[in-house]
């Protein structure tokens, strides 16, 4: 594989390293934190595994590992740069996002 790709794929953002991003990973048996995608499955589904900031960088929050967790890349752009108490409360808000998502699709594609 081309180094580019390779760079791209192992890369989880601009401010963690790769070993740090693996850590994470292992940590949360390569699942999403939020929706439960097992990446652990198949290469297709730990492709899309990112990492999240539970509190978001860009409001201040830390590269510590306890603000850290798997989550899947449709999930990581729903919980968006929104602060939230924890993950649990992170999860509420995603889980209820994706079911509004999902209802919508359903209206629109019948």
């Amino acid at each position: 594989m081309p180094l580019h790709y390779l760079k791209r794929v192992f890369s989880s953002g601009r401010d963690i390293s790769r070993e740090e991003a693996m850590k994470v990973f292992r940590r949360d048996r390569f699942t999403c934190q939020y929706c439960g995608l097992d990446g652990s499955r198949s290469f297709e589904n730990w492709l899309i595994l990112t990492i999240d900031y539970v509190h978001p960088r860009a409001k201040g929050g830390s590269r510590k590992m306890e603000n850290l967790v798997a989550a899947c890349r449709p999930c990581n752009l729903m919980k968006g740069t929104r602060v939230f108490a924890s993950v649990e409360d992170a999860r509420k808000h995603v889980l209820a996002k994706r079911e509004e998502w999902r209802k919508r699709f359903h209206a629109e594609t019948r």
